[in-house]
């Protein structure tokens, strides 16, 4: 039980986390700070650390919710390569939106429900595509680290201060559009194309790779393997 602003608080690691992940979609680089959820919670911010060892055992909890949050927004009914669209869709938007926190988790191991959740969904939606036991697991694998890159990139972009993004975002028109044709003769070449993509054909082009890969290796499952 903690006190803040005149009454008492029953604080509890799941109130800190909701906290942490409102403080996380405000996109603040301090945001898992005691100081900061002291003051979201309205506690002494030494309250915070009577529930998490330190600060890093309180970020792969967030991150863990986010994975959750992912999850969560998958709806029901969806076949099994829907399910895993969709997944893969939601994790880039829920990192996105809270980049700091997708951007330092994106590389880690949570450990918690929330990763658990999305294990198994991949999981389970790959067993259900036919795929044998060895096979699901490359791909569950293969679909969450190129996933959770692409999430933690897109992330640690959002993360980054509204100028930097803008210099970024207009280097096609500039520095690539002055670079010497002869020294660059690709790069020349394929320009209009570069700078003509977008997050939404990048993300669609790595799921395409992957079930190019998936369709050609259920291809050759062997129908007894994949009952098993």
């Amino acid at each position: 039980m903690a006190v803040g602003k005149g009454r008492a608080v029953r604080l509890s690691p799941e109130l800190i986390v909701e906290a942490a992940v409102r403080i996380a979609a405000r996109a603040e680089p301090d945001g898992l700070t005691g100081r900061a959820l002291g003051e979201e919670l309205g506690v002494d911010r030494s309250a915070v650390w009577r529930h998490f060892a330190d600060r890093d055992a309180l970020l792969l909890a967030v991150g863990d919710r986010l994975l959750a949050m992912a999850v969560e927004r998958v709806p029901d009914g969806l076949g099994p390569r829907e399910v895993l669209q969709e997944l893969a869709r939601s994790l880039v938007e829920v990192f996105e939106a809270h980049p700091y926190v997708g951007a330092a988790v994106a590389c880690r191991t949570t450990r918690g429900p929330g990763e658990f959740a999305a294990m198994e969904t991949m999981l389970t939606a790959l067993e259900e595509i036919g795929l044998d036991e060895g096979s699901v697991a490359r791909y569950q694998r293969m679909l969450a680290d190129t996933v959770l890159a692409y999430a933690g990139m897109r992330a640690g972009y959002a993360a980054l201060p509204q100028e930097v993004r803008s210099a970024d975002e207009h280097a096609w028109a500039g520095a690539y559009a002055t670079i010497s044709p002869e020294q660059y003769p690709a790069i020349t070449t394929h320009l209009p194309h570069l700078a003509a993509q977008d997050d939404e054909a990048v993300f669609q082009t790595l799921m395409e790779a992957f079930w190019l890969a998936v369709d050609a290796t259920a291809r050759t499952t062997p129908k007894d393997d994949a009952d098993v």
